[in-house]
């Protein structure tokens, strides 16, 4: 059976003079724990044992997890991992073990935080780690993060390059926060749109009681069980912006209230429809079922909101955007708007990645349609694509294929019939003329 996955992640790793965030962790469990969401807690060394108490009741009455924030964060300052390969390793195993003496019932098979390092999936595999956590797709900058080129949800990492998919298995990269696939790609910012709670309410899209935005974000996710067998959603919020502390003040007491209360309208929202998993469960989960970096199909409408806030949405522009449809494979991440047959973005992962082009393909070729022939019940489709050099392409057919099933289909790798919303044919293109026949059988 298909299914949503719904996790919830709590940074809680500050501290600052003998005092980690425990106001925003007791008000987050509180908001969260009463509608049975599992937090997955980000933790280090040092708030894990501030919080040890707090982390064993909650793990023992709701089944909460951590997972090993690395590197440490003290006083908000970003300590990064340095030194060799060795170094490293040994570094990430020590802030595991403490974590491990401070609270003797975990563990933590999860890493989180400094994933822009080269070598962070060779480390974390060589240490036993099942996923790293903290990518952003489509993000550029922000908190001097660059992910642009990733896939969305998870994925397993190639140990030579963390932003692409491995051939086969490997540690699972896994999202931040869940974004709006849709409007995050044509507006440029990912942040905005995305499952934070201060993000959406400094734009000004959602607020206290008001999250429909949210909710047809939500639904969104759920509609893309019918192509998955797994649909991810994570959410994340900080520990240490829950709460005013003099060693992080992030907002003022109403704006806490305000992401809190949105928080507990969300879950109560999507309870009903999701499985909700702490990471490291939703990581097995993942595992048990791919062999290889499952492929991802999702058809996005889009959400009407309210005019965002221009003071935080500056130079943004708020759409209305056509019904999109996003895939992502092993060898490529492709992006088509309604009605055009051939993608509007190609992020090949045989490419290098750079902060040009994000493994972006820089000409993009258009199709010809030579025939579509319908018979009593059958159908065959040829297409042409004329290819300045080898590259994994993709056609969407928009309309209503439901009456049919994928019958011969040379060089086809991978095909999939969205009902009454498009046939998508997955190839890998040759240089110069690709004949491409596929014939459609009734069902």
């Amino acid at each position: 059976m298909s299914e949503l996955i719904y996790t919830f992640v709590a940074s809680a790793a500050r501290h600052h003079a003998g005092v980690t965030c425990l106001d925003g962790m007791r008000l987050l469990a509180g908001a969260l724990h009463p509608h049975g969401v599992k937090i997955t807690w980000s933790v280090s060394p040092e708030s894990a044992r501030l919080a040890a108490r707090e982390l064993t009741d909650w793990h023992n009455a709701h089944g909460d997890d951590v997972a090993v924030s690395t590197p440490d964060l003290t006083s908000g300052i970003q300590h990064r991992l340095s030194g060799s390969i060795d170094e490293k390793k040994a570094t990430l195993a020590g802030i595991r073990k403490e974590i491990r003496s401070a609270l003797p019932w975990s563990n933590p098979t999860i890493a989180s935080g400094n994933h822009q390092d080269p070598d962070i999936a060779r480390i974390l595999d060589d240490l036993g780690f099942d996923g790293l956590w903290g990518f952003c797709w489509e993000q550029i900058e922000v908190d001097a993060i660059t992910d642009r080129g990733c896939p969305w949800g998870f994925y397993y990492m190639d140990p030579a390059d963390r932003l692409r998919p491995a051939q086969g298995r490997g540690v699972i990269a896994m999202e931040w926060t869940a974004r709006d696939l849709l409007k995050a790609f044509h507006s440029g910012n990912p942040c905005l749109y995305s499952t934070d709670p201060n993000d959406v309410a400094r734009g000004g899209i959602c607020s206290w009681e008001n999250i429909d935005y949210w909710k047809a974000l939500a639904d969104n996710y759920l509609r893309n069980t019918r192509y998955n067998e797994q649909v991810i959603l994570l959410q994340h919020q900080e520990a240490h912006e829950t709460e005013r502390n003099e060693g992080w003040y992030c907002y003022t007491n109403e704006d806490i209230r305000e992401s809190v209360i949105m928080l507990e309208e969300f879950v109560k929202y999507i309870k009903p429809h999701a499985r909700i998993m702490t990471l490291a469960e939703a990581a097995r989960a993942y595992r048990s079922r791919n062999t290889h970096t499952a492929s991802s199909y999702m058809l996005c409408e889009d959400i009407p909101h309210p005019p965002p806030n221009p003071d935080y949405t500056w130079n943004t522009c708020p759409g209305p955007w056509p019904k999109t449809f996003l895939h992502y494979d092993r060898g490529a991440q492709m992006i088509f708007i309604d009605g055009q047959v051939q993608p509007c973005c190609i992020r090949n992962y045989a490419r290098a990645w750079n902060t040009t082009d994000y493994y972006r393909e820089p000409h993009i070729p258009r199709p010809r349609l030579l025939r579509n022939t319908r018979y009593h019940w059958n159908r065959e489709i040829e297409i042409a694509v004329e290819s300045p050099a080898p590259m994994p392409y993709g056609l969407a057919l928009w309309g209503d294929y439901s009456l049919y099933q994928i019958g011969e289909a040379p060089r086809l790798l991978e095909a999939k019939i969205l009902s009454r919303e498009l046939l998508f044919l997955r190839y890998d293109l040759l240089p110069g003329e690709n004949r491409l026949a596929v014939t459609l059988q009734g069902k």
